[in-house]
């Protein structure tokens, strides 16, 4: 899949849903108006307070656990405990602007082959039973405007079948498409839900679509969770 044809499937899987429909999926995946107190408990990923930036907690632990994904419980007490450095030296040098406003011509210095971004990503995936899906949680927890979150769903959704390139094609697309971006300003703001990242915004909406119509692998609170 070449760069442009994998960014593209991301702008038109979202160009492709109506925009009150995908205001309606972010009110009711955050319990917002009508929703309100039937809240997703992924809604909890973006609510809990991460109060350090640069060092993964027991809170991101928690709220990655929100998004129906459980960290084994080794790679939990090493990241916690003997990695916690390390990480914290890696994330110090992963960049805190968004996406959308890092130029895609910087892509690989800051997430390319050799960066902290790519050195911290195989940190985790070393880990029995951290998947690309428990990685890119985690990391979308600590940057979540600049790590998109894989999954089943969104892969379907965008056309990735695994979360290979799919660094390079989010970038691209929220750098490169001011239509985008542009209406993922307005969905923010009229559900207002200024302090959710232009990504994750995206990936709350074009996940919501995914799930339509079929059972849901994320629950309301107070039934099961993702």
């Amino acid at each position: 899949m070449t760069e442009e044809r994998a960014a593209s499937g991301i702008v038109s899987a979202f160009a492709a849903i109506p925009d009150e429909t995908a205001l309606n999926y972010l009110r009711k995946y955050y319990g917002l108006g009508a929703w309100e107190g039937r809240a997703y408990t992924g809604s909890h990923f973006d609510r809990l307070p991460a109060t350090v930036a640069d060092r993964v907690t027991a809170d991101d632990i928690v709220a990655v656990a929100c998004l129906s994904i459980h960290v084994p419980a080794t790679a939990s007490v090493r990241v916690l405990g003997e990695q916690a450095d390390a990480i914290a030296a890696l994330l110090a040098d992963v960049p805190t602007t968004d996406l959308e406003d890092i130029p895609f011509e910087d892509h690989d210095k800051f997430f390319g082959e050799g960066t902290a971004a790519i050195a911290l990503w195989r940190m985790l995936r070393n880990h029995k039973g951290v998947g690309q899906t428990t990685a890119s949680k985690l990391m979308a927890r600590k940057r979540p405007g600049v790590f998109p979150i894989f999954d089943s769903v969104v892969g379907r959704v965008t056309g990735f079948p695994n979360a290979d390139g799919t660094w390079r094609a989010w970038h691209q697309a929220l750098s490169g498409d001011a239509a985008l971006t542009d209406g993922l300003r307005i969905l923010q703001k009229s559900a207002g839900l200024e302090r959710i990242s232009l990504l994750r915004i995206l990936d709350v909406v074009l996940w919501m679509h995914g799930t339509s119509g079929i059972p849901e692998q994320e629950r309301v609170d107070g039934e099961s969770g993702a």
